[in-house]
């Protein structure tokens, strides 16, 4: 007589489904990149993008943990001058186009003048480290800058000159002059909410 098969037997197909399931399952939890065990952060794979902002992300291992993120952040402030050169010449592109090559020579070094000044007082948005298994470190570093910060240094420097100057008068009168003091109104208006919400903030802790 055949018995009848009981909720505790397990047929071979039932184990084999089960192995696959998780065989499946073990796949999509390993799918994000990962560097020593770790997954990479998201915004290191995907660079956040906005309007008023530049960003650069860089990763550097080392030895000693200080020093990868010195390295990565070095290299996240390079990245991140390349990437405001580019926004500013795409502000000023007309303008630059319209000019003599005297004019844009002096254009130019006052752009990479003030593109060194401002990026001095930058410091990582986002920063994650961690001990791989190696022993080496690796340092995450998200570099984050206003384009109205840059924009509000080259106008003080463009003010600064002799008003009857060529590059002067000839900038004033651009349409990449109204381009930058729009990110610059922009950038201090930003700059007064912030500091809004921090008084607000410190109103409603006493």
């Amino acid at each position: 007589m055949i018995r009848p098969m009981t909720q505790h037997a397990r047929s071979p197909l039932s184990l084999l489904s089960l192995l696959l399931v998780a065989v499946v399952l073990a796949g999509c939890g390993s799918s994000e990149p990962q560097a020593g065990g770790r997954e990479v952060p998201e915004w290191y794979l995907e660079t956040p993008e906005e309007t008023n902002y530049v960003y650069a992300a860089n990763s550097a291992t080392s030895q000693k943990m200080q020093v990868a993120i010195d390295k990565a952040t070095t290299g996240a402030r390079g990245d991140l001058a390349a990437n405001l050169e580019t926004k500013i010449e795409s502000m000023t592109k007309s303008f630059t186009e319209e000019v003599g090559d005297e004019l844009r020579q002096q254009y130019t070094e006052a752009q990479k003048e003030i593109t060194s000044k401002v990026l001095k007082g930058t410091s990582p948005r986002e920063k994650e480290v961690f001990q791989q298994d190696d022993g080496t470190w690796r340092a995450y570093v998200l570099m984050e800058l206003p384009v109205g910060e840059a924009a509000q240094q080259f106008l003080s420097k463009i003010n600064s000159m002799d008003k009857n100057d060529e590059m002067y008068t000839r900038f004033r009168s651009s349409q990449a002059f109204k381009e930058m003091k729009e990110a610059v109104d922009e950038y201090e208006r930003e700059q007064q909410r912030g500091m809004a919400s921090q008084s607000t903030e410190g109103g409603s802790n006493r």
